[in-house]
């Protein structure tokens, strides 16, 4: 080892680093560049070293240091000074307390003293704080054994980070394999052994390790997973703040992992400290504007337990003894809420609501509501933790809520405060109105605060009814900024506004399908912070949030009257399960996004009643959209954006129609021309990737993976995917016409043309005189008689009037042959049974008789189903035959009206879904369901109320009314955008 200040050559025989810069910034006390050789990394430093000797006298040089309330500078003293004089008189060690001899800068509140200093040359910083011994750090550095202070079985040791990818069907968290010591090798399975991003979110992401105290560290180790997601420029950072504030320890920068151990080696000057983050800006996973992210299998932390520092968490201290200011929230001398008072609980109602406030902790134990105002209020929004006061700080754990003594002041209820962090204190408030409610929480900090989500959980319940946001889009994944709608599907809707423009919702992130928790928190703000952790500033926070229990009916002047309808305002926007954390509908809060759903929930936003502050349905649908042209993924759909070359896109047979024709739908409705611009090259690339999927040039799709009904082995041609390819050519010709580019317009009505000329000639099967769902490569037709194939096409028009008539009256003739009678849930998914080779093996329905009888009406072969019957609905008003149609239609409004499609989500089999009977299929029956008990399509069918029974139509020229339309002839009130502008009226 060389001696103090010497220049040396460092090999590291565990790592390969080409042209790799690692700036070691250590509180800036130096900085090492680093080259590379084959074989092991040649390092050449310029900073002093300790040789490992312990030298007979210390030389303590006192550079900064500072005392009070760390990151709040108004109540910070510099004592640089007093320390230096403290260090002249010979004392090695001394009280903190001594620091406030020149004045306190923050009383009431515990302080900490921060120095920084060197010991014989060698530069450190340790912290410690009121009512402990300060020591200067003597003990010499050990260059190497020291132990890995971030394994798993380290006591009391946490690991925290910004995103994980959690295992599709599982919902496993893969947080916990980052410290487990089984480290990923080449030929290794990665789900098993690596954590990684969330590939919905951006980077950074960060991994955040906490000690249970202080450890000198000074080297860290890192382990990749897959050569297509390593970091490739990273920073180590540590906090003496809990996260308001960070020092960098190094900036590591076009880093190459040692391909044989897949680690990577950063050394530094030792430093006390509780925490360590890693901070990943890049990765080599290639970048989209939407998808960047990152895998590791370990991180090592190495070092020893410091010295002199004994405290094992921030100090422990309790803010609910100072001082807050009074509620904002006065009672009314006119209540009208009726409230039930036992020894445990008070329950508050009114016709509109329902909360139910614990008496002994502050906590809501029941909310609801009802848009209709008839007291239908027997489900809980709420899981059995309910809604309580919850702050949960990256580096430490969650503390406990002590209890709180609930009083109530007429109208108003108030619990006494407590703390929900050491330092931070909280009083929550609620003000009930007749069908309103104020929810208030104040907030009193001693500090700074970051902070992982907010200061208030609700923990709701998907399986009950999966309670969902109808809001305007975030870029900042996982938050919903107020105003917002707060929509529990069959029961109605709240209109959140709040006190503070930045007050926002932070859904918490979970695991795709199913995500076993569905936690939604009020935050302070949301972050702008690059790690996006929010932050409450030292002082008082107040948020008022107003849940207003809103009655919203599409069409009022239409549906209003009609007793068929009178429940539409509990179900009138089931299409909408939004998840904040990864910014797409999908098919359900808890539940997996489908590209190949997208079609259904444009169709029904375009028809979705007018909402307050600018939001509306479809202005999800835009978000969902464009995650997906941004290489968002979902079922079917790797995390690939739409601009990859040509053949390298992945989606479902259907999904790039559907997203071209969604487009339409949004650049119709709410986008105008500056959607068409922000879109037509992704349209383009779209269409390429579907005109690659004609192998034979015939103008026919004629491979792809899996569909909406993804049990079916198609293969070849198939009936649906091309219907839908026909309509989206149609779609983005008319734009291209619309953006002045006629060339473009013509090749994809040609294109279209051809889908035309070749569709009845393909797919029409003389046999059964239907349309088969897909004719495969040898030729043969499979042909088990798909309602729903039939129909779309039919409604797209491509098939001709005549032909059309004689196909519905087909279909009808073997429904009723086979005595179908369960219009209330649909149709039949096929009235034949289907052949084991054409159904997925050991999927749910499978047959294994060759006749495919044994699983007949089951699942999807068989199994009646809401979704898709909206296009033989319209196809029925299409041709005339509107007896026939509204004897589809009215059996399944009934349905929605009484929430048999509502089942709640099958979240695991803790939380069953409160109607095990309710689900997306059904047998003939009725008397059994399979599926995830929740699916928005099922309500696809109420498009058909608008564009059918009323015969409003929405093309190219805007909202008008169809030839068959009772409406013909009277004004009709709209209230719909088209192109960008609101249209109130049309005739």
């Amino acid at each position: 080892m060389p001696s103090d200040g010497a220049a040396f050559d460092w090999v590291h025989p565990h790592n390969m680093v080409v042209m790799c810069e690692v700036v070691m910034k250590r509180r800036d006390f130096c900085r090492v560049a680093a080259t590379a050789v084959v074989g092991g990394t040649v390092c050449s430093f310029s900073v002093p070293l300790v040789d490992g000797h312990t030298k007979s006298s210390l030389d303590i040089v006192v550079q900064h240091a500072v005392y009070g309330k760390l990151g709040d500078p108004a109540c910070i003293r510099n004592v640089t000074s007093l320390v230096q004089a403290l260090v002249k008189s010979g004392k090695t060690s001394f009280p903190v307390v001594e620091m406030a001899a020149g004045g306190d800068p923050a009383p009431g509140v515990i302080k900490t003293l921060r120095v920084r200093f060197s010991v014989n040359g060698h530069d450190n910083v340790a912290v410690a704080h009121d009512g402990e011994i300060f020591h200067f750090i003597t003990a010499p550095y050990k260059a190497t054994g020291w132990r890995n202070v971030a394994f798993h079985r380290e006591p009391g040791v946490r690991i925290e980070t910004s995103t994980s990818r959690s295992a599709v069907l599982s919902g496993r968290d893969s947080t916990n394999r980052l410290n487990d010591g089984q480290k990923f090798r080449p030929g290794g399975n990665p789900s098993f052994l690596c954590w990684t991003s969330d590939p919905y979110h951006h980077l950074p992401a960060w991994i955040w390790i906490g000690f249970s105290g202080y450890r000198r560290i000074n080297r860290v180790v890192l382990y990749a997973g897959e050569m297509t997601l390593q970091p490739v420029e990273f920073a180590g950072q540590i906090s003496d703040d809990a996260g308001a504030t960070f020092d960098e320890l190094f900036h590591a920068n076009n880093v190459r992992f040692d391909p044989t151990t897949f680690s990577y080696t950063v050394d530094f000057e030792p430093v006390d400290t509780t925490n360590f983050r890693l901070l990943v800006l890049r990765s080599t996973a290639p970048e989209t504007p939407q998808s960047h992210w990152v895998q590791l299998s370990e991180i090592e932390v190495y070092g020893d337990n410091a010295p002199v520092v004994t405290n094992s968490d921030l100090p422990k201290q309790t803010a609910t003894g100072a001082s807050m200011p009074t509620s904002a929230l006065h009672a009314d001398a006119s209540s009208v809420a009726h409230v039930y008072d036992d020894d445990r609980m008070l329950d508050i109602r009114t016709r509109w609501y329902r909360i139910q406030l614990d008496k002994s902790v502050p906590r809501i134990n029941f909310l609801a509501w009802d848009s209709m105002g008839e007291g239908n209020l027997g489900v809980n929004f709420l899981r059995g933790s309910g809604g309580f006061p919850h702050l949960k700080r990256v580096e430490h754990s969650v503390m406990a809520i002590g209890n709180g003594r609930l009083a109530r002041m007429g109208n108003v209820f108030q619990y006494t405060p407590v703390d929900v962090a050491p330092g931070v204190a909280l009083r929550l408030a609620i003000k009930a109105g007749e069908r309103d409610f104020d929810l208030e929480l104040t907030v009193r900090a001693d500090r700074r605060t970051a902070m992982h989500g907010g200061v208030f959980r609700f923990d709701f319940a998907p399986n009950q009814t999966p309670t969902t946001f109808i809001c305007h889009p975030e870029k900042v994944f996982n938050f919903v900024s107020t105003p917002c709608y707060l929509h529990a599907p069959d029961f109605g809707t709240a209109f959140i506004t709040s006190s503070n423009k930045e007050t926002c919702f932070y859904r918490t992130p979970a695991g795709i399908f199913p995500a076993l928790d569905y936690h939604v928190e009020i935050a302070p703000q949301i972050p702008a912070r690059p790690d996006r952790l929010c932050e409450l500033n030292a002082g008082v926070w107040r948020e008022v949030l107003h849940f207003a229990i809103e009655t919203i009916r599409p069409f009022p002047d239409l549906t209003a009257s009609d007793s068929r309808l009178r429940r539409l305002p509990a179900w009138a926007l089931n299409l909408t399960q939004w998840r904040p954390d990864t910014g797409i509908i999908s098919n359900s809060v808890v539940s997996v996004n489908c590209g190949l759903s997208m079609l259904f929930y444009a169709e029904m936003a375009a028809f979705s009643p007018p909402l307050k502050a600018g939001i509306s349905a479809m202005e999800l649908v835009r978000a969902s959209v464009h995650r997906y042209f941004n290489g968002s993924p979902g079922y079917f759909m790797p995390p690939r954006n739409v601009y990859a070359a040509r053949g390298n896109w992945q989606s479902s047979r259907e999904t790039p129609a559907y997203l071209i024709i969604c487009a339409w739908y949004v650049i119709r409705t709410i986008g105008g021309m500056q959607e068409l611009g922000k879109s037509l090259y992704a349209l383009e690339c779209i269409a390429g990737e579907i005109e690659s999927l004609d192998t034979n040039g015939d103008g026919l799709a004629d491979h792809g993976k899996g569909m909406w009904f993804d049990c079916y082995n198609i293969h070849g041609a198939d009936a649906y995917s091309n219907a839908a390819n026909y309509r989206a050519f149609r779609c983005l010709a008319e734009l291209e016409n619309l953006a002045g580019r006629p060339a473009m317009a013509e090749h994809y009505t040609r294109i279209a043309d051809r889908i035309e000329h070749i569709y009845m000639k393909t797919f029409f099967n003389p046999a059964t005189g239907v349309l088969a769902g897909w004719r495969d490569e040898k030729g043969q037709l499979h042909d088990y008689m798909f309602p729903w194939v039939n129909g779309f096409a039919i409604y797209q028009g491509l098939v001709p009037d005549k032909e059309a008539n004689a196909i519905l009256d087909r279909l009808l003739a073997q429904i009723k042959k086979d005595q179908f009678q369960s219009y209330e849930f649909g149709l039949p998914t096929n009235l034949i049974p289907i052949r084991p080779a054409d159904y997925i093996p050991h999927t749910s329905g499978a047959p294994t008789n060759p006749s495919g009888t044994n699983t007949w009406q089951q699942y999807m072969n068989g199994g009646v189903c809401p979704t898709f019957v909206y296009y033989v609905i319209q196809s029925f008003y299409k041709l005339g035959r509107r007896n026939e149609a509204e004897r589809l239609l009215w059996p399944l409004v009934a349905s929605f009206e009484k929430g048999t499609f509502n089942a709640g989500v099958q979240v695991s089999a803790q939380w069953p879904r409160r109607n095990p009977v309710g689900s997306a299929f059904y047998l003939w029956s009725g008397a059994h369901a399979m599926g995830e008990g929740y699916l928005p399509e099922d309500w696809q069918a109420m498009t058909a109320i608008f564009t059918g029974h009323y015969g409003i139509r929405l093309d190219d020229h805007g909202y008008s009314l169809e030839s068959w339309s009772p409406l013909k002839g009277k004004k009709v009130k709209l209230g719909l955008p088209f192109m960008g502008r609101i249209v109130e009226n049309f005739q």
